[in-house]
């Protein structure tokens, strides 16, 4: 027997045994995608597992009204509750998960304001299950060239934390659905003889876990104007201009001058930015076309990353993959 043979053989031996250890190391993170991933999953050897098994699913709602406006960027709160973006209302309403949603840079234009990330990232996590983020952009003649990947919560954290207000426009909404406690509980009064229940607030995610089962109903687009009244502003006449921090809406006629409390999404915001602690430039490969299914499934596992993207010519995204779930899949046949 050659070296070669000898190295092909050693390579071919190690190979699920180094998958084995990934997922026991991983094993805690791993556990809480069973529920998910199980029917994704089909019973399969380990030299067959296929990527596509753990393809991550894309929502892409209607970001455009009836006159081609775009939430996503300078629209007056009152606007987005109206009929002008039914569409979109009526896509966040449809029962069914997805895995991400894309957010579409261009070419470092003026397309996604901070605030519309960090709403669509909260209503899209919880309407949809929504656990990861795709950030592309237009570089040269190639669409959708792939910038980085991250998680929804860790996202709202770094807007969050860059942006103060965010967090606390989306306190006030929640407030305003489930009520609000106090800082210090008192105990509660003896109970009076045919006096009604108290009300109790309710928790955020006990509320959004009745909505999505239908014992709540309400209009997702009524939480995101709650939410764009939170950071917009309607200057009063002869007060001067807000400071660099606020945008100025366009100009309409009959209504007031308006202010939003935001910025615009850039690139160097994923690489130097607010959002370069949780955007993962790292977690992608460029699928190649001669790849074996075990080739591709061993590429995928050694790539950083909860999501890796599959990225095609000119580093184009094409599709999300499933990591943990891929490992879950590779663990399931040793």
């Amino acid at each position: 027997m050659t070296a070669e043979d000898w190295t092909g053989l050693i390579e071919h031996a190690m190979w699920p045994t180094a998958v084995l250890v990934s997922v026991i190391v991983l094993r805690r993170q791993i556990g809480d995608f069973l529920s998910a991933v199980g029917g994704r999953i089909t019973s399969v050897s380990v030299m067959s597992v296929s990527v596509e098994l753990a393809v991550a699913t894309e929502t892409a709602p209607p970001w455009q009204g009836r006159g081609g406006d775009d939430v996503r960027g300078l629209v007056p709160a009152p606007m987005v509750n109206d009929s002008y973006f039914d569409t979109l209302r009526q896509s966040l309403q449809v029962p069914g998960t997805a895995d991400y949603f894309v957010v579409d840079l261009k070419s470092d234009g003026q397309e996604w304001l901070t605030t519309r990330l960090y709403l669509f990232s909260y209503l899209l996590g919880h309407l949809k299950g929504i656990r990861a983020v795709v950030f592309v952009g237009t570089r040269g003649d190639v669409a959708r060239t792939f910038l980085a990947v991250a998680d929804t919560q860790g996202a709202m954290r770094a807007l969050a934390a860059a942006q103060p207000w965010l967090r606390h426009g989306q306190l006030q909404v929640e407030a305003g659905q489930v009520g609000r406690l106090p800082d210090i509980v008192p105990p509660p009064p003896p109970p009076v003889a045919g006096a009604p229940p108290p009300i109790v607030p309710e928790d955020p995610d006990v509320w959004w876990a009745r909505l999505r089962a239908g014992s709540v109903v309400l209009d997702p687009l009524y939480l995101a104007q709650q939410f764009l009244q939170w950071v917009q502003w309607e200057q009063p006449p002869a007060l001067p201009d807000l400071p660099d921090g606020w945008l100025r809406l366009p100009d309409v006629a009959g209504r007031p001058t308006t202010w939003e409390h935001a910025s615009w999404v850039t690139s160097s915001d994923l690489t130097d930015g607010i959002l370069r602690d949780e955007a993962r430039a790292d977690a992608a490969l460029v699928d190649d076309r001669s790849w074996s299914a075990e080739e591709r499934v061993r590429a995928v596992a050694r790539t950083p990353g909860e999501f890796v993207a599959l990225l095609g010519s000119g580093r184009r995204f094409e599709r999300l993959v499933d990591r943990r779930a891929l490992l879950e899949a590779v663990s399931a046949t040793l």
